[in-house]
């Protein structure tokens, strides 16, 4: 991991939620070993912006507002947000680290009921 990244992660340690990752990750020439989610930094306008890359992750297709709080991708571009990543990032992920972040994605929106 290079320094920029690893005096970002240790700045923000104290918000959020941490994924490890269950093994390195290497993106962009930046290994990572955890994620750290700290969705209480999102506005109202990365909430609205979620449409349109959600409707590019999910080539076009759309869902019913109420069911996308469910779907994987929605979750993801959600997540990818917080990170301040493409949401390529997440979908190249391993599965089981993929499922942790957007499991975090998705206690975050039921935190909102």
């Amino acid at each position: 991991m290079n320094e920029a990244k690893k005096e970002e992660l240790q700045e923000a340690q104290g918000a959020g939620t941490v994924i490890k990752l269950s093994r390195p990750f290497i993106w962009e020439d930046t290994e990572y070993t955890e994620l750290q989610l700290d969705f209480e930094k999102l506005s109202g306008d990365d909430i609205i912006s979620l449409e349109s890359d959600f409707l590019e992750m999910n080539q076009q297709r759309n869902f019913l507002p109420a069911f996308k709080s469910e779907h994987p991708a929605y979750l993801a571009v959600l997540a990818a947000k917080v990170l301040g990543v493409h949401f390529n990032f997440l979908k190249k992920l391993p599965a089981k680290d993929f499922n942790n972040v957007v499991d975090a994605a998705r206690n975050f929106l039921k935190g909102w009921g």
